[in-house]
């Protein structure tokens, strides 16, 4: 999907969440597309009727893409980290009771 066609769907979408679409808001859905690229297409898209508003493809944001593979990898680490402490956690509830034991064993 061309920059162009980025900005006119994002307008597309904000138009059909019942908002006017502006400069800024297609700005903070689109993030790093030239300014110049968003006033051309937000004025295509103002030029557009209504009725061809179904042909514009729906939005995707670029950073929705990479947030949800991310979010997974993230996932992944937290749960290996947390299996990680787990055992840990294991290892420290050991040696805690065997110094339990030898203190019980020293006051005898």
């Amino acid at each position: 999907m061309s920059p162009i066609e980025q900005v006119i769907s994002a307008a597309k979408s904000i138009a059909i969440n019942g908002h006017t679409p502006s400069v800024a808001l297609i700005k903070g859905r689109v993030g790093k597309v030239p300014m110049p690229l968003i006033v051309q297409g937000l004025q295509q898209f103002k030029a557009l009727p209504k009725s061809e508003w179904q042909a514009i493809a729906d939005f995707v944001a670029p950073e929705q893409k990479v947030a949800e593979a991310n979010e997974i990898a993230s996932i992944e680490v937290i749960a290996t980290q947390q299996q990680v402490m787990q055992q840990q956690v294991n290892e420290l509830l050991q040696r805690v009771a065997l110094l339990e034991q030898q203190l019980k064993d020293k006051a005898l």
